[in-house]
């Protein structure tokens, strides 16, 4: 492919840890894309993998001159590898996927034909989900249960990183340099007009998921904390609440100071509860304040979100 010429398409996929699975994504993926008439390139992204992975993309992109691959320094994170993938992305549309074959390749075309209907995201949603528990699904469904009615933007419940995004859109996801990143809620943010195809996802063909509960519990946080104000709209209501019974106690106390001032006792049992539920209050006011001014001191740092370990296709040679 001329490096003059840019692609009709690029395909950017993260990978970590997938050496067992990423030579058959990348056939099953290249079939599909050899099979419509865009042009194309595959964009993958290893995001500090530790095994085998990036000498197998290696590999691929020296057999294939549709592929780029960009190695990230260390692990920075799905997100943030979805977005040095984007970054770096030449083709005039941009669609991402995971490299786990959970995201079904074959779907493709679908999407094009739905992008080309005049549209600038498509989103690929995901019915049903082989081999997820019950309690993935419910933390799933009260998530998206609650960003939606507390917070200022509508996300599509379902739709994970599987998208295929128009030149206008992918132009405005690359604007937002945001350190907390959830690319699903900025996607949607824009505002663009979009779709949405079903599919259903399958089961991992080899190794396990990458994404602990830990780390899905810290990308909740930062899609709450970065879309939504709720967090201190809860403690104000907390505060609030405590104020009006720590009133009403004390109203409590001078009337039965002045009508049963003899069988009045010592309270200790209700002042340590209530300076217990007072601090609590407070401590957790004040974390979720702290929450908000971590996110604000790290924005305001400016560092970039990424490094590169080895230099792109169009560096290399270069003094």
């Amino acid at each position: 492919m001329s490096d003059s010429v840019a692609p009709q398409l690029s395909v950017v996929t993260p990978c970590f840890n997938e050496a067992q699975v990423i030579r058959t994504f990348y056939q099953t993926l290249a079939c599909v894309l050899h099979g419509i008439a865009y042009t194309h390139e595959i964009v993958f992204v290893d995001d500090g993998s530790t095994d085998d992975t990036l000498a197998i993309l290696n590999q691929i992109a020296a057999e294939d001159e549709h592929v780029i691959v960009l190695s990230l320094t260390r692990n920075f994170g799905h997100q943030i590898a979805l977005t040095a993938g984007m970054d770096h992305a030449r083709g005039q549309s941009v669609l991402v996927m995971d490299s786990d074959l959970q995201h079904p390749p074959e779907l493709i075309p679908q999407m094009i034909r739905a992008l080309e209907s005049g549209v600038d995201i498509v989103y690929a949603v995901r019915q049903d989900t082989a081999q997820v528990g019950l309690l993935k699904r419910l933390t799933s469904q009260w998530f998206y249960a609650i960003v939606n009615h507390w917070g200022g933007t509508s996300f599509i419940p379902g739709a994970a990183d599987f998208r295929l995004m128009s030149p206008r859109a992918v132009a405005a996801i690359r604007q937002m340099r945001e350190q907390h990143r959830f690319l699903r809620g900025l996607v949607a943010w824009t505002g663009f007009p979009y779709r949405v195809i079903p599919f259903s996802a399958q089961p991992r063909r080899a190794g396990k998921s990458k994404y602990s509960w830990a780390k899905m519990f810290r990308l909740a946080l930062d899609a709450v904390f970065s879309f939504s104000i709720l967090p201190l709209r809860i403690v104000t209501l907390l505060g609030l609440v405590m104020v009006c019974l720590g009133l009403a106690y004390l109203v409590y106390i001078l009337i039965g100071f002045f009508l049963w001032h003899d069988q009045v006792q010592p309270g200790w049992p209700s002042l340590l509860a209530t300076l217990l539920i007072l601090s609590g209050v407070q401590l957790l006011s004040l974390g979720v304040i702290a929450t908000y001014v971590g996110m604000i001191f790290e924005q305001v740092k400016q560092r970039p979100l990424y490094f590169l370990k080895q230099p792109l296709p169009d560096e290399k040679g270069k003094a």
